[in-house]
């Protein structure tokens, strides 16, 4: 029984981790990427922001994507005073390195700009405490770390298993505890950043002004106004034209997908 929830354990770890690493980059030429990002951002030095924008949009359509990326691209926009793709690309940043210091500087910067005040509810917390340490490492390296975690406790279970010695057997039985509940731990946390990075969608509005619907059609009650800038939770679509939204403070609506752009 514990062998096989091991197995299934590391199965998923190696499926979400390589799943998510399996990109066209294989298939680029880095080296041209390589020489078209360094005149990006030669460009961005000398204040052609609109060229250097050109350039970084090609390397995305080249199926590159990276935290490095998306930040000039968040600077270039900033210093065309387009604080919605500011904001959208450091939060795409952030989202591929959650510890990047600039880019949240940055992105606390611009938030000041927009319009909307809204304020966010307290986390509980365990849900705090369990964002600041998920943060720490990305997905992929606390995925790495519970596998590797996960064979040793396999190599010491089959050890403990297999020992006449009882001594070791005690011994390996504290380590096998100790092991089981840094495993569960270290999951926790994994599925949780997993979770916030993969699986809740977040998006950024780009309408100077939206009207938040109780229902998802144009005749329904409008609940609030939001504006350009503000970045809101996906929680619900309908017929590919409506979104469900949430905020930080935990209202709820329904808005037209075409009026955001998703990080």
């Amino acid at each position: 029984m514990v062998l096989k929830y091991l197995y299934n354990i590391v199965f998923v770890f190696f499926v979400m981790i390589f799943s998510n690493n399996l990109h066209s980059q294989d298939q680029l030429n880095f080296s041209d990427l390589n020489d078209k990002f360094t005149e990006a951002n030669n460009l961005y030095n000398d204040s052609k922001y609109e060229k250097s924008i050109e350039l970084y949009y090609q390397i995305l359509d080249s199926g590159f994507h990276s935290a490095e990326l998306y930040y000039n691209l968040g600077n270039s926009f900033y210093k065309l005073n387009d604080i919605a793709n500011s904001i959208l690309f450091y939060e795409k940043s952030i989202k591929l390195n959650s510890n990047d210091k600039d880019a949240i500087n940055n992105l606390k910067m611009v938030n000041n700009a927009i319009i909307d005040d809204i304020t966010k509810i307290p986390e509980p917390f365990i849900e705090s405490q369990l964002n600041r340490i998920s943060n720490i490492l990305s997905f992929s390296v606390w995925g790495h770390i519970s596998i590797i975690l996960s064979f040793l406790f396999l190599v010491l279970f089959v050890l403990y298993f297999f020992s006449k010695e009882p001594n070791f057997k005690r011994a390996s039985f504290t380590f096998l505890f100790v092991l089981f509940i840094l495993i569960g731990t270290i999951l926790k946390i994994s599925f949780h950043a997993f979770e916030k990075n993969y699986l809740e969608k977040y998006a950024v509005i780009f309408s100077s002004k939206i009207e938040i619907k109780a229902d998802p059609n144009e005749r329904s009650e409008n609940l609030l106004t939001l504006h350009l800038g503000t970045k809101v939770r996906i929680i619900d679509n309908f017929n590919n034209d409506w979104v469900k939204i949430k905020l930080v403070n935990g209202q709820e609506g329904w808005i037209k997908k075409n009026q955001i752009k998703i990080i």
